[in-house]
């Protein structure tokens, strides 16, 4: 039988976490399905381990490490589902969640694009599962500390949708690609995730490549999943890098010629304002040296990824 939806699943030396989501995959799901993992090259045994905890799912080996959107490349290629869901090895499924998200998909078809709600492992809120398309205030706000400082305001937050209490359903920007549901038919319209990025910020180019196309991203409160986040880095600093050449990227793609450089420097002042509060108030701390990595690789980051 063919399956509703592919779940894809892309890992990379998170072993230990790719058999909890598998797990949690195989006990809350009744949909037809099917699991295609990805491992990017892994150095941790999760081949072994995934293939011998579940020998019926499909299991792609890289020989090199592809980052996120070429892993996630490589499984679609082998999908069958008419929908897929790409779904990070640090999550759990709750409660039935990808039906959920499905029967949501169904209930509005014309979106296209359609997500959940992530938690933390204490089962509060997570909010980075949904942004706002970057704009100057909300990087001006995070430079100078106030999205965090208000977290929970719609105006100095709302680069995060601060004072949505995640509990109605709400169209958005950009989804996380942790817990994110694509029907096969506009991911092959849009070519799908650009591996150009290597990781981070390549959901967020898919999501406003959608939007431009028609097809609005969407968020239902009924599908929830924990999401550990960031377990596949082993140091601050790469993750940060990453993150900031993802952003700089989509800047790079989707912001107006004369907007680019204004952008980079309010990315620049935030990495900038982070280093220098560290070094001010906590000098010979691990997370000083971590910010001071991040602001001396500056010339690398503001490059983007192409």
């Amino acid at each position: 039988m063919k399956p509703l939806v592919s779940i894809i699943l892309v890992s990379y030396n998170t072993a230990e976490h790719s058999l909890r989501a598998l797990n949690s995959v195989q006990e809350q799901t009744q949909v037809a399905y099917e699991i295609i993992v990805v491992d990017n090259h892994s150095t941790d045994h999760s081949v072994e381990l995934i293939r011998n905890s579940f020998p019926s799912i499909q299991l792609i080996e890289s020989n090199e490490n592809l980052g996120f959107a070429g892993g996630v490349c490589l499984g679609v290629a082998q999908a069958q589902g008419t929908y897929l869901l790409l779904l990070n090895p640090d999550t759990l499924v709750l409660d039935g969640a990808i039906d959920q998200l499905l029967h949501f998909a169904e209930q509005y078809p014309h979106h296209g694009i359609w997500g959940g709600v992530t938690l933390n492992n204490d089962l509060s809120l997570n909010t980075q599962h949904a942004w706002s398309k970057p704009d100057f205030s909300s990087l001006l706000f995070s430079a100078l500390g106030l999205s965090k400082l208000f977290s929970s305001s719609c105006l100095f937050n709302h680069a995060n949708y601060g004072c949505w209490q995640r509990d109605t359903v709400k169209e958005v920007d950009i989804l996380s690609g942790c817990f994110f549901l694509i029907t096969r038919k506009v991911w092959d319209q849009l070519g799908g995730l650009d591996p150009t990025f290597f990781m981070y910020a390549e959901e967020a180019d898919l999501c406003l490549r959608a939007k431009a196309q028609g097809y609005q991203p969407i968020v239902t409160p009924t599908a929830r999943i924990i999401h550990h986040g960031g377990v596949s880095h082993s140091r601050f600093s790469g993750k940060q890098i990453k993150l900031l050449t993802g952003k700089v990227e989509l800047i790079n793609r989707h912001m107006s010629a004369w907007k680019q450089p204004i952008y980079k420097s309010l990315l620049w002042l935030y990495v900038f304002n982070k280093y220098l509060l560290h070094r001010l108030f906590k000098p010979k701390s691990e997370q000083t040296q971590e910010w001071q990595t991040v602001y001396q690789a500056r010339s690398n980051w503001l490059k983007g990824y192409s």
